[in-house]
């Protein structure tokens, strides 16, 4: 089980062709990524903001609102990937295939974006713009069947 986890997580660091694959994985794979991704957001939010709240109680909250967030965000993700392969192919994948394609292509730009809000906000559309190409640019690696 963890070794799916970190070769889902490993081959999500970069949008290349190999990662259309991911889209074939099983849901352990992407849902413990999901959980890395929430556990490693909220470890750097509470480096970062330093709350003065019962620290057990924040870490609960924070970290089920981030994962929350983070779901809505994949389901965002997910529906411009079905958007796109029926752009691209004339077939659009389903959405038990667009999700952990969604996750793994979201898991990178979701932790970029967050340094980014904290370094400096305004530039927090860079986050947004990596997560478009994140997605999209494997997408456009898909091979396409001529007909003739």
């Amino acid at each position: 089980m963890f070794k799916t986890t970190i070769q889902f997580i490993r081959h999500s660091l970069y949008p290349s062709k190999q990662a259309l694959r991911l889209r074939l994985a099983p849901l352990h794979a992407y849902m413990m990524a999901s959980l890395v991704l929430t556990l490693t957001v909220t470890a750097l939010d509470y480096i970062v903001l330093q709350p003065n709240f019962f620290w057990p109680m924040w870490l609960f909250l924070h970290a089920f609102a981030i994962f929350f967030f983070y779901m809505g965000l994949v389901a965002l993700s997910a529906l411009l990937v079905q958007l796109v392969t029926k752009w691209r192919t004339k077939k659009m994948w389903p959405y038990r295939q667009a999700w952990p394609y969604a996750v793994a292509m979201s898991l990178i730009p979701t932790v970029s974006l967050v340094v980014l809000y904290h370094v400096s906000p305004s530039a927090s559309w860079f986050g947004i713009l990596l997560l478009f190409i994140y997605v999209v640019v494997p997408l456009s690696l898909i091979p396409i069947k001529r007909t003739s």
